[in-house]
Formats: C-alpha cells, structure tokens, sequence
C-alpha cells in the first residue's frame, strides 16, 4: 500500500488523498500500521480528524474485512486511542460470525482492543470465551496473559475460561515474560478469580526474574497477591528488594499500587515504605485524587508514621476534594482517623466536600466517613444528620460491619439520632448470625453508650454472641459485659459464659478491659467470685498500667460486687495515692466510696483524697459530693475542713441533689458528728416538697440523720410520716426500726396510729434484726408507752426480747465510769448503785434508786463516733429517763480529764451534784 518507512502523518495523508481507491486490505494494512508507528512516539493520532474518516471509511466496507483485518483494525484503534464505538460495534457484529477461523492471535487481540477502549460487548465477549477455551494449548504466553487481561479489565464473568487459562498457563510459566507474568496474575486477581496454585506458580517464576521487571510490572504484580489475598512473603519480600533501589522510576500510580500492595497483604516493609513517602513527598503535585486517598491508606493501614507525608497529602489534597470520588474521599477520612493526624481543617473540608454527594456514596464510604469522623473527634453534626438522612434508607445494602461501625461512630460521636439507631437495630436484628464477634460487641457497647433503648437487639445479641464467645478477643468480651451493664439488660447466661470464657484469657485483657469487665458484673449484680479473684490477680501486678477511672472502677466493683480482696485495695491505694491529682471528681469520690464499703481501713489514702478533693469540689456534681460525704462518714474518717468545704458546695446546689443525694448526705454529716445546721435547714427544705421521690431507705435514712445531729425539722417529719405510711410494706426492716427510733428521738407525738402501724410491720422480721435494730425498737417502744399509755403497740408483745436486746448491748464500765464512782464515794454519794438497771431495761452507771437519782459518764469522744447510734441512744435514754422521774446528772469525759488532782475532782463532782442534786445526805 505504501512504503514501510512512512510516518503516520504521511499514511493518513494518503488516505485523505486516495482513500476512495483503498481495498478492504488497505484501509485494515492502513490503519494497523498508523497504531503501530504512533505507539511510543507520543503521537495524537486519536485528535486527528483523518484518523476518525479512516475509521468511518472501515466501517463501511467491514463486510469485507477478513478475521485478520477485523482484529488488526479492532487492535488499532484500540492502540491509537481513537474513540471510533461505531466501528468497534461494526467489528463486533462482524467478528461474531466468524470467529471459528480467528487463529489465538486474532481471539486474543480482538478481546484486548475492546477491553483497552472500553466498549461494552458481552456478546462478543461470551463469543471469544467459547471459541477460546478450546484452543487455548495453541496461545502464546503473550496471548493467554492478553485474554486474561482483557476479561479482566472488560468485567466480564467468565470463570471457566479463567479456569482453563490457569491450567494452560501454570504448566508454561516459565515462557512467560515480566509483562505476561504481572498481567497474568493482575488479570485474575482483578477478575476476583480464585487460583492459589496458579499465583503460588507464578510466585515462583518472577522471584528470581524481578530485576527484569518494569517499576510498572513491580508494582502490578505485589497489587495483585495483594488483591487476591494470596500470602507469599518470600515474593513481596524480593520485591521490596528489587523496587527500593528505583523509586524514582516510578510513577505516582506504581508508588500508589505498591504501599497499597503491602499494606492490604499486612507484609511488614517500613524501610520501603518509608522510601516511598520520601518518594512521593516532591511528587504529590502528580497524584490523581485516587493515588493521594490510596497513599494515605496504605501508610494507615501499615502503622507507618509520616507526619510529613500526611501534612503534604492534606495540604494537596484540600483544594482539590471536588475532583475526588465518594470511596477517595472516605478513604482519605478513614486513613487520617486510623493514623491520628490531627487535622481539623481538612476533616472540615471532607465534610463540606461529601455533605452535598453522599447519595453517590456507597454503603462501605457512608460507614467509614462516619466512623472516620468519630475516631478523629471532629464535630461535625450536619455531616452526621445528613449521613443518618442517607444511611436510613439504604441500611438493606450495608453488611454486618457497616452497620456497627456506623452506629459506634454517631454513639462515640455523641450524636443523637434515634431514627438511624431504631432502623439500624431493625435491619441488624435478623442479620445477626452474619456479623463477626468485633461487629457484634460495637453494635452492643454503640447502643449502650447512645442509650438507645433496644430490648430486643440486646436479646438478639446475647443469643448470637453466647455461642461463640471463644472467638471474642478480650476486648470484645470486655465491652460486651459493659454494654449490657450500662444498658441495664438482665443476660444471665451471657455473662455466665463471659465469665467462662474471660477467666483464663485475662492475662491478654487490658487494664481498661480488667476493669470495664469488673465494673459489667457488679453492676449486673452477677455472683462470681472465681471470675472476680482471676481479675485481682490479673490487675494487682498491673496497677501501674491502669487509667485512674479504671483503677477507680476497679475498686468500685469490688466493692459493689462485695468481694473481700484487701491486697488489691492495698495495691490499688498505693498505685493511686501519687496519681490522685490526674482523678477526676467521679474518679475520686467513687474511689472513697469503694474503700468505705469495702471496709478497707487506709486512713493515709483517704487523707490524700481528702486533701486533693477539698480544692476541687466546685467540679463535683451532686452525686460525688454525696458519695464522698458518704465514703468519709462510713469509714469513720476525721475530715472536719472536707465536710465543711462539702457543706459549703453543696449549699448552693441542693435543687441538683436527687432524693438518694439528700438523703445520704445528711446521713453522712450527721454519721461524722460535723454540725452544720444551715446545710440541714437547706436539705429539710428541699427535701420536704421533693419526698414522694424518696425510696424507702432514702425515707428512713434523712430520718435518721436528723434524729442523730439533734436538728429539729417538724416539717420534714410530718412530711416523712405523711410520704412513709402508705410505703411502710416496702421498707426493710433496718429501715423501719431506723424510722421508729429517728421518730421517739425527736419526740414525735402527732400520730399515734403512725407509730402503730409502723411497729405493724416491724414486728413482721424481727429475726432479721441484729440487737442493734432491736435496741432500737425497744427505745420507741418505751416512748410509744409514755406517750399514749392508754393505747397498746405492737411492740409490747415482744417487750422481753427487745428488751433483752437492748441489754445485751451495753457497754461495759469504763475505767472513767470507775473513778466517778470512787470519787462519789468520797464525797458520802452513798449509798449507791453500780451499773443499775431500771425495770424499763435502762441502764445506769450510778443510781440511787429509793431517790431516782442517778450519773451519768459521757464518754470520750472518738468512742461516741464510733457508736452513733449509742450517742443518739443516749440522749434519748436520758429523757426517757426524765419521762420515768430520773433526775440524771452527766459528767463529761473532756472535763473529768481535765481535772488533775483528787481534790479537783472531788470539788468538780460536789459542784456538778449541787447544781443537778439535791446535796446528799
């Protein structure tokens, strides 16, 4: 046709000039010789208008086009790059017809023509599929890797051509050049075709070949094993050896393919790594969005730190967020999330960039746009609303993970939005089985932290999870026990197998975990002891690890739980006690309250609290300030500028307090002695309107403290008797003979019915109280029979057992009581009575009984504190003993120790009998 020297210019001039005279044969020579001369020589054919007439020129006359004409035309203008789909359409119909006598040249470059101009042709496709696979023992290397390829890149599903490729092509490897190995193996990992044995084959022939490999074919050939998870570390190994030394041959795509190679396939390679962002560092400014959001994923993926690489991707990638698809602009989110670079400005402009397309996203790219968002804490709220907005309607398309990670990321960002979760707990419900043990414990512990109300998810869950506990990491197991904690979902069986499958797995538990774990079971209320003394000798060697909010949960639990384990508090105070400055106020306060419940005697540990607390109550919400008002009172702590400052606090803020926070914090003042009437005035009124909110205990016990700081409070107590009567069958029986003596300490006479129905249900479980509860009962029984004598209690039928109660608990002469009675000997106090004890059950230290006069001994103060009751008791007593025609004189152990000589004592007594006495005979 024309000479073999000519350029492509000069062939198509011709054409243009004498194209009318071109045979079928020309046109086909024509056009096969233009691709051919252009390839490598950066010539545009593909704009030039002669190269479109050629085109139309062929497909007129493709009627007469041989098989041979047909592919050389097809694998032209596919090489030129000129867009010609009306020819390629005329050339597919053709081809259809005659492809039993295309040889495997012509199958092969005719599949690869139309896949490299991506025109759409499943017909003919199918076509050469089935005229191929019979013939493929007479392909070339080169002709099996470009069908491979060509199906690949086409789309097309054909696996048992694939499938016969592998057999053909694994025998022959060896023939196969770089560029036929790499698109052999990028072909069928593409086409998501299983080969194992193919791949580990092809492993096996490049190994010792990669040096002649392209920066292309090197980073094809890892994205490919990558992509077909195929593990051969030997070959990525020898790759990042023969890919180190020439990076700077590389393109941003192969840069891109390759970290992306690695990362997916998890091949620890950080030296290669790190030369590739060092690499790709002056380079950016050539990256397509693609390769700047696959970069910056496969450095997060593979834990490899470049900060500069990330500030640079950041700083190139803002101003060009429209250029990049929803998966890139997911992918860029995610990676800087997981690798914790802080970025706000350009998380800001990813959600400006996705709020307005998130339509377009698919369900992975809305699920890891969200969660992205939530790992990096940014506050993005009309991102997340417009995510629930999208998500809802399309949560049938999400699979198990997208669903959790979802849900954990709007509960970990603390959005609120009810409809997403109830239509997530929905779509999940009855997709359970499918989701993997991390899926599983995200959707719980997302539900429980939003809570989110979800009876039936829970439910779900617990049945789903129970089964395959074993595959639970520890942290699963850990934030599934606190998420049906914190979501108050009774799962007995679940957390029995919780605790089978934690307990001698917890070597592997974090401190967070240990404690979370903890913390699940005694919230729960689940008994298990074995459980709870695997988690002390886990955690006690690791105390130092612990967080304080993990150390204070710790506690926390086991005291909640009740399990005696003095080392670990030992342990646990002296791992806190230098780090109480980084506790929060919960921290702290539920750190002294777990001591004081435990019963754990550290007095040097609650100093430190207390000298840390003291400065920071104004941080302190209500329920702290209670709880460690409590703790200290409980544990017998002296903490007089605590409580004070406690006071002080809660003063302003008493409308904040729920009813167990009133309660509980007048019991604690009134438990440690301190006097602060304007605090009890202030809780008398708040309480008094607030009182049908008041459980029983919380009834009984502000009862109880104002009886025994000796406030008058008439309102609170009518009120507490007006509230208390129709509850009285709730009230435990410590609680009723604790409202019974609060009620004769302060003298209550209004209602005698009330003190009768009171004793009503008293006596009901009198074997379920100690004497102490008894001695109680006893006090107002006698009150009940002075006051209203003419009326019968309850309580009289039993008078011989209270009695006896009360008698057994009083205590035994002290050496004061003793040198008082010496001292009443000396002065002629005589005759008088050691240790009486009155018909009543009263006890005496000294009386004269013919006169009904009597001493008293108050004793020394830290003795009185840890009997309060006794110092309320003893008031009480004194004016029952009144009541009975007692005249009692008190003498006080401050005083009596004051008194240095016998002659001081002897004048101090006569004085004291001569204002309180008659003067003795």
């Amino acid at each position: 046709m024309t000479d073999r020297g000519a350029t492509p210019e000069t062939i198509l001039s011709l054409f243009a000039a004498r194209g009318d005279n071109f045979s079928a044969r020309n046109l086909a020579t024509a056009a096969h010789r233009v691709a051919k001369m252009s390839r490598g020589r950066n010539r545009h054919v593909q704009r030039d208008r002669r190269a479109t007439a050629l085109a139309d020129a062929c497909r007129l006359r493709i009627r007469e086009f041989n098989p041979q004409d047909l592919a050389n035309t097809a694998w032209a203008f596919a090489t030129a790059r000129v867009e010609a789909p009306e020819l390629f359409a005329a050339i597919a119909g053709a081809a259809s017809s005659q492809l039993g006598e295309f040889n495997p040249q012509n199958l092969s470059n005719t599949a690869w023509a139309f896949a490299t101009a991506r025109i759409d042709a499943p017909e003919l496709f199918a076509a050469i599929a089935g005229a191929a696979s019979s013939r493929l023992g007479e392909f070339n290397p080169q002709n099996l890797s470009n069908t491979a390829w060509a199906f690949a890149t086409a789309r097309i599903k054909a696996p048992q051509l694939f499938a016969a490729i592998a057999g053909t092509a694994s025998s022959r490897l060896g023939a196969f050049r770089p560029q036929e190995l790499c698109n052999t193996a990028w072909a069928f990992a593409t086409a998501r075709i299983e080969a194992p044995e193919l791949f580990d084959t092809i492993a096996g022939a490049a190994s010792s070949r990669l040096g002649e490999f392209n920066p292309q074919n090197l980073a094809n050939t890892a994205w490919a094993f990558a992509t077909a998870g195929i593990e051969v570390p030997e070959l990525f190994a020898a790759i990042s050896g023969a890919a180190s030394s020439r990076l700077g041959e590389f393109n941003p795509q192969d840069l891109t393919n390759t970290a992306w190679a690695f990362a997916t396939a998890r091949i620890e390679a950080p030296k290669l790594l790190t030369a590739i962002a060092g690499t790709a560092l002056s380079r950016l400014g050539e990256y397509n969005p693609q390769d700047l959001a696959n970069t910056a994923w496969a450095f997060a993926t593979a834990r490899i730190e470049a900060p500069k690489l990330f500030a640079a991707i950041a700083g190139t990638a803002s101003s060009r967020l429209g250029e990049f698809n929803p998966q890139d602009l997911a992918n860029a989110a995610w990676a800087f999330a997981t690798a914790s670079i802080l970025a706000p400005d350009f998380f800001a402009a990813i959600a400006g960039a996705a709020s307005s397309r998130l339509d377009e996203f698919n369900p992975q790219a809305l699920a890891n746009t969200a969660w992205a968002f939530a790992t990096a804490n940014i506050q993005a709220p009309e991102l997340f609303a417009a995510i629930a907005g999208t998500a809802s309607s399309r949560l049938g398309e999400f699979n198990p993970q997208g669903l959790a990670n979802t849900v954990w990321a709007f509960a970990t960002a603390r959005i609120e939005a009810p409809e997403l979760f109830a239509a997530i707990a929905g779509a999940a419900s009855s997709r359970l089985g499918e989701f993997n043990p991390q899926d599983l414990a995200n959707t719980a512990w997302a539900f429980a932290t939003a809570s989110m109300q979800a009876p039936e998810l829970f439910a779900a869950i617990a049945g789903a999870a129970s089964s395959r506990l074993g595959e639970y990491n520890p942290q699963n197991l850990a934030n599934t026990a606190w998420a049906f904690a914190t979501a108050s979902i009774q799962a007995p069986e679940l957390f029995a197998a919780i605790a089978g499958a934690a307990s001698s797995r917890l070597g592997e538990f974090n401190p967070q975990g240990l404690a979370n774990t903890a913390w699940a079971f005694a919230t729960e209320s689940i008994h298990a002891p074995e459980l709870f003394a695997a988690i002390a000798g886990a955690a006690s060697s690791r105390l130092g690890e612990f967080n304080p909010q993990a150390l204070a949960n710790t506690a926390w639990a086991f005291a909640t739980a009740n399990i005696h384990a003095p080392e670990l508090f030992t342990a646990i105070a002296g791992t806190a006690s230098s780090r109480l400055g980084e506790f929060n106020p919960q921290d702290l306060a539920n750190t002294a309250w777990a001591f004081a419940a435990a019963r754990i005697e550290a007095p040097d540990f609650f100093a430190a609290i207390a000298d840390t607390a003291s400065s920071r109550l104004g941080e302190f919400n209500p329920q702290d300030l209670a709880n460690t008002a409590w703790a200290f009172a409980t544990a017998g702590i002296e903490a007089p500028e605590l409580f004070t400052a406690i006071a002080g606090t809660a003063l302003s803020r008493l409308g904040e307090f729920n009813p167990q926070n009133l309660a509980n914090t007048a019991w604690a003042f009134a438990t440690a002695g301190i006097e602060v009437p304007e605090l009890f005035a202030a809780i008398a009124g708040t309480a008094s309107s607030r009182l049908g909110e008041f459980n029983p205990q919380d009834l009984a016990n502000a009862a109880w403290a104002f009886a025994t700081a000796s406030i008058e409070a008439p309102q609170l107590f009518d009120s507490i008797a007006l509230v208390a009567r129709s509850r009285l069958g709730e009230f435990n029986p410590q609680a009723l003979a604790n409202t019974a003596w609060a009620f004769t300490c302060v003298d209550w006479k209004k209602d005698p019915e009330f003190f009768t129905e009171l004793a009503c249900f008293a006596i009901r479980d009198l074997d379920a109280l100690d004497d102490r509860g008894l001695s109680q009962l006893h006090l107002a029984s006698l009150h009940f029979g002075l006051e209203w004598p003419d009326r019968s209690s309850p309580l009289f039928k039993h008078h011989q057992i209270l009695q006896m109660a009360y008698q057994r608990r009083n205590p035994r002469p002290s050496q004061l009581q003793r040198d008082v009675a010496t001292a009443l000997d000396r002065i002629g106090w005589t005759p008088h009575v050691f240790e009486h004890v009155t018909e009543e059950g009263l006890s005496l230290d000294m009386a004269q009984p013919e006169t009904k006069r009597a001493v008293e001994v108050d004793g020394p103060h830290h003795y009185l504190k840890r009997t309060r009751v006794e110092n309320g008791s003893t008031r009480l007593k004194s004016r029952l003993l009144r009541r009975l025609g007692w005249d009692v004189a008190h003498v006080s152990f401050f005083e009596w120790e004051a008194l240095d000589t016998e002659r001081e004592q002897d004048s101090y007594l006569r004085g004291r009998m001569r204002i309180i006495l008659p003067a003795p005979a």
